[in-house]
């Protein structure tokens, strides 16, 4: 390979393919952390509203269920979407598409840059970037890729 077709490969392999994945893991992170607060902050209010429901039934004895009954939805509306958020791990899945996002900017940042490509071993040390970079990329946050990944994790046969 000439030296000038690698640094046009390097150079759209970075812009297209490296930068396509980094911008879809940055906007995945910041989707899952907005997530995250709305339901913290969803939660918190609706534990305070309960809360002053509450009051209302200590001060108000002659609707003391309505308001009873009005502080266990709400309490139960906010358990709701703790338990969603929970379950579902917004904070866990932000994390790792950013741990991923910066994982391939570091792997990028090693790699090699088009002026050093003009030596014998160039088409070697752009293939074992490549390949790094796909391996960063397969790793990723999917369970699915985590379980093709993993042999052990096959089920049984019989």
């Amino acid at each position: 390979m000439s030296d000038a077709w690698r640094a046009e490969f390097l150079n759209a392999y970075r812009r297209h393919r490296i930068g396509h994945q980094e911008r879809y893991y940055g906007h995945r992170s910041r989707d899952y952390e907005r997530a995250r607060r709305w339901s913290v902050t969803a939660t918190g209010v609706l534990l305070v509203l309960a809360a002053f429901f509450g009051a209302l039934g200590a001060a108000d004895a002659p609707r003391r269920a309505m308001w009873a009954f009005f502080a266990a939805a709400v309490s139960a509306v906010a358990t709701a979407i703790m338990s969603y958020e929970a379950a579902f791990g917004f904070e866990r899945y932000s994390r790792q598409y950013r741990d991923t996002r910066l994982a391939l900017r570091l792997v990028d940042a090693r790699g090699p840059r088009s002026e050093d490509l003009d030596d014998s071993d160039a088409d070697a040390r752009l293939g074992e970037f490549v390949t790094e970079i796909e391996r960063v990329l397969r790793s990723e946050v999917d369970s699915w890729s985590e379980q093709v990944d993993r042999p052990e994790a096959s089920p049984p046969s019989g």
